[in-house]
């Protein structure tokens, strides 16, 4: 009978975020008797027992383009950004696809056997399983280290991380690849041996575990509700937030903090609700990422408002000085006679646009008909920021 159990989640760079979580796991005094993992999870996995988590941070901190894939002579050009899916790399990319037919992946087992110790692995009293697919049937195949002959661990790790486009993966004359088109957060394998305390780590905006199980599973769930980026974006910037993210959203996860999309103090956001209520203090997060104010630190109540005032004070100031470059009077004739089809403002502006509507809504006593599919992602902001302009009257 398993305890405390983790599945790792696929994602690519992205995976970074678990090793955040992994940072909270330690300040936590979490301990799991078993790990499962898929893809890049399966990588961390083995990290967690192969190696320290000093030595696998060194590991993420450092991590190039170069360092996980290999380009063919005839590309003589080398990656342009480290976020390898851009426009600026595609000319490299479909070239090496045509050479090759596939990115070599070598410089990424080096790696892994540079940073992983097996033996390590195996010596550890925390069962280890990876989901990887069997192809062409596209089977799911979990299988967990005893089950590994020894010397094959790493080659497991490949096959579980094998997307497409990467280098065919093959084991005792079997093909695989990445674990993630079957499960890409392989509780599955964690519930068949029994276990009942689950802690997911999902890197996805939209989990794919749900909380719904018949077989009295009790489940943490680890993930950001915003994208965490490309799954091959090693953007330092990229990789250093969601390093922070992986951290905070643990945190939330085990009840230390609170929040939606931002982070605070648990008596600091119990201060918001109270002053404010859910409905506006969620509003009041809502605009704070229209105003793309920084996700990755922990806020104080007084702090928080107070940026969301300012970018409030400044997102309006731009709406004001360029009124006539950005055609509003135009726009709100055309809210006015119903023919508002299309709102070209970015978020910050389109919030504005809508706060305008809403105080001139309050001082004539009618409303146009907004159109929902316009505003629904700047509603409950400016809802929220109304409310907060009236509490400074």
């Amino acid at each position: 009978m398993c305890e405390l159990v983790l599945a790792l989640g696929g994602g690519g760079s992205k995976g970074m975020f678990q090793m955040g979580a992994w940072r909270a796991f330690r300040e936590l005094g979490l301990e799991f008797s078993a790990i499962s993992g898929t893809s890049i999870g399966s990588v961390n996995g083995a990290l967690m027992l192969g190696t320290t988590y000093e030595h696998a941070l060194e590991m993420w901190n450092n991590l190039t383009i170069d360092q996980c894939l290999a380009f063919s002579q005839s590309s003589k050009t080398v990656p342009k950004s480290e976020d390898l899916l851009t426009l600026k790399n595609a000319n490299l990319l479909a070239r090496e696809l045509w050479n090759c037919r596939s990115l070599n992946t070598a410089p990424l087992r080096e790696l892994l056997n540079k940073y992983v110790c097996e033996d390590s692995v195996r010596s550890s009293k925390i069962d280890f399983g990876i989901m990887t697919t069997l192809v062409p049937d596209f089977k799911p195949h979990a299988v967990w280290l005893d089950e590994i002959p020894k010397g094959q661990m790493i080659d497991y790790i490949m096959a579980s991380a094998r997307l497409p486009g990467l280098a065919p993966v093959k084991i005792d004359g079997k093909t695989y690849m990445d674990g993630g088109i079957i499960e890409n957060v392989p509780v599955s394998m964690l519930r068949r041996r029994g276990c009942r305390q689950i802690v997911a780590v999902d890197l996805e905006p939209k989990p794919s575990v749900l909380n719904r199980f018949d077989d009295n599973i009790q489940l943490t769930l680890i993930h950001d509700k915003q994208e965490l980026g490309g799954f091959l974006d090693l953007t330092p910037a990229v990789l250093k937030r969601n390093f922070q993210l992986g951290y905070l959203d643990t945190m939330k996860a085990f009840a230390r903090l609170n929040g939606e999309y931002y982070s605070f103090h648990n008596a600091d956001y119990s201060s918001l609700i109270a002053k404010f209520g859910i409905d506006t203090v969620n509003g009041f997060e809502q605009a704070a990422l229209i105003y793309e104010i920084d996700r990755t630190v922990i806020y104080q109540a007084d702090e928080f408002i107070r940026l969301v005032r300012e970018r409030r004070a400044e997102v309006q100031r731009e709406y004001d000085e360029n009124r006539k470059a950005l055609e509003i009077e135009h726009k709100l004739s055309a809210l006015a006679s119903g023919k508002l089809r299309v709102l070209n403002l970015l978020p910050a502006l389109r919030l504005a646009f809508l706060m305008e509507i809403k105080a001139q809504v309050r001082e004539k006593g009618s409303a146009p008909r907004l159109p929902l599919r316009l505003f629904s992602a700047v509603d409950a902001a400016a809802d929220a920021l109304s409310k907060l302009n009236e509490s400074e009257d």
